[in-house]
């Protein structure tokens, strides 16, 4: 062993270049697990929003059904982007947006906004993806019909359509609703394998 003086030697201690390469170690470790926590994370939020999405539908769904009448989540599009809502039919004729305009039907739950809940998603499809059925893609967000609504009744069936969900790492997420049981399927399309999955 070296004598370093005052009786202390070479292997007592760490000399500088163990500090560094450990330094360096921890330095490329922490820069190639951020972007694995990055994407990670994006896909949590994906997930978590079309899980959302999927209880508002079933929320819509129960008060149909425990009400007797019909119900609806109802998507609203504003310069801030999409806000959804669950409204009740009130005057027997079924959710309208005329008749929720004028008061006739009552929006209870809601609105949420689901960029504000889960930052980086937004109700969105890319146009390059196909669909389930390996048509071409669209840009729409919505494949739910004009109203832009779901409309549930107090059978327990609801409209059949889709809500695509995209987050801003390319996430591309689809809830798709049955329309017969009213059941809500969660979707993921895969880019490796260039296909729809269930989530």
């Amino acid at each position: 062993m070296r004598d370093l003086g005052g009786g202390r030697t070479a292997a007592d201690g760490f000399c500088w270049v163990d500090v560094l390469l450990a330094m360096a170690l921890a330095t490329l470790m922490a820069a190639l697990a951020v972007p694995l926590t990055a994407r990670s994370l994006d896909a949590l939020r994906a997930r978590d929003a079309s899980a959302f999405v999927a209880t508002r539908v079933r929320l819509a769904r129960q008060k149909a059904v425990g009400s007797a009448a019909g119900a609806a989540l109802v998507f609203d599009r504003s310069p801030d982007g999409w806000a959804i809502r669950v409204c009740r039919d009130r005057n027997g004729n079924g959710v309208r947006r005329a008749d929720i305009e004028a008061g006739r039907d009552d929006c209870p739950d809601g609105p949420w906004r689901v960029a504000e809940m889960f930052p980086g998603m937004v109700f969105g499809r890319d146009a390059r993806v196909p669909g389930f059925d390996a048509e071409p893609g669209t840009a729409d967000a919505l494949s739910l019909g004009r109203a832009d609504m779901i409309s549930c009744s107090a059978g327990g069936g609801c409209t059949t359509g889709t809500v695509f969900l995209q987050s801003s790492g390319g996430e591309q997420y689809a809830v798709r609703i049955g329309g017969v049981a009213g059941r809500t399927r969660i979707m993921r399309f895969d880019r490796g394998a260039w296909r729809w999955l269930a989530a």
